[in-house]
């Protein structure tokens, strides 16, 4: 549509920027739901519709004429906004019901089914997508299998109502005041999770807008502006032009390879945890981190195609621990603060029966 290669690159800046704004917008939302559907569920129902309007606007955007570019980035960014608010509720649901030594394994098998997901979505745009103004139908198959999946969680989680306590008043700034308050009211534990967090998506976010080009320019010297095209003026040869164009296919294959990758790792850790052969998670998800930075350092130094297939698919090796691993992390602090809380005041009420 007539989008510069830069803007093409920033625009993937809307996915980091909706997960910092939108998320814990939901999440702290979503905390304080007081609707007779739980506290999770209207929000992924709401997404869900969300997601439709926006898609459906998105994959319609070149009959808007002009505006239609304008009208294709606002919804690109919108859609990035949406997903997170079926996301966050959705990942919330394994915190909120999963025992502490399950945490991991919820949060490890979300992670295997990501990358299960990506599989499935990619053969997908293969048989549906050939047109590249054509988006349409490809859309409205990956809206009719989120509505499937949607629904069956919605269906099958009951969640428990937690009724408005007397008095209770929530604002339109409530949401804000109470994000705020958590984030100055958080535990050292949880502030070190959500710093190594912030870093771990700031390293994401340089690697995935960039690794198509690198591939390209970097990895296989390519030019990537076509010499056949009448009137071309440029310095792109038929040979550096060709090179480009390997470049794009083994990104293509190394996408492919990494969700595979992601989706046997993710299932892998999940069933040795599972099994009490893994019961560190800080420490494995350390390793894993550890792994994909010496990744990205090395293709500073190495060269060739070889190391580019080793980058792209070893990088769903940290991708696993990411999506998954700060989940679990979390949901195992705050359950067993739940039960620590319980338990003192279980004691307390001991202790005061006693006196009596």
């Amino acid at each position: 549509m007539g989008l510069s290669e830069q803007w093409a690159s920033n625009i993937w800046l809307s996915g980091p920027l909706m997960g910092f704004f939108v998320a814990p917008i939901v999440g702290s939302l979503a905390d304080k739901c007081h609707l007779k559907l739980g506290r999770r569920r209207p929000y992924m129902i709401g997404g869900l519709a969300l997601l439709g309007v926006v898609s459906t606007l998105l994959a319609c955007s070149k009959y808007f004429g002009d505006a239609g570019l304008g009208v294709a980035m606002a919804m690109f960014i919108l859609m990035d906004g949406t997903i997170n608010v079926i996301q966050t509720p959705l990942r919330a649901l394994i915190a909120d019901f999963a025992p502490p030594e399950q945490q991991a394994t919820g949060q490890l098998m979300a992670a295997t089914f990501q990358g299960l997901g990506g599989l499935i979505g990619y053969f997908i745009q293969k048989f549906l997508w050939t047109d590249p103004l054509e988006i349409l139908p490809l859309f409205m198959v990956v809206l009719a299998i989120n509505i499937v999946f949607v629904g069956i969680t919605c269906f099958f989680v009951t969640e428990e109502h937690f009724p408005q306590a007397e008095g209770e008043k929530t604002t339109i700034a409530e949401p804000f005041v109470h994000l705020f308050k958590s984030i100055r009211g958080l535990s050292g534990k949880l502030a070190i999770v959500g710093s190594c967090v912030f870093f771990c998506w700031w390293a994401l976010f340089s690697w995935w807008p960039t690794s198509s080009t690198w591939y390209m320019t970097i990895v296989m010297n390519g030019c990537c502006e076509d010499p056949s095209v009448i009137g071309y003026n440029g310095v792109c040869t038929d040979e550096s032009y060709a090179d480009c164009l390997e470049g794009q296919a083994i990104n293509a294959d190394v996408n492919i390879l990494a969700n595979v990758a992601q989706l046997v790792i993710s299932l892998i850790i999940a069933l040795l945890m599972n099994r009490g052969i893994l019961v560190r998670v800080r420490f494995v998800w350390s390793a894993l981190l550890v792994f994909g930075a010496a990744l990205l350092i090395g293709s500073k130094f190495i060269t060739g195609a070889w190391y580019a297939y080793l980058v792209g698919i070893g990088m769903a090796v940290p991708i696993s621990g990411i999506n998954s691993f700060p989940f679990a992390i979390v949901g195992t602090y705050n359950v067993s603060q739940e039960e620590s809380s319980c338990e003192t005041a279980d004691g307390d009420k001991k202790k005061k029966e006693t006196l009596e």
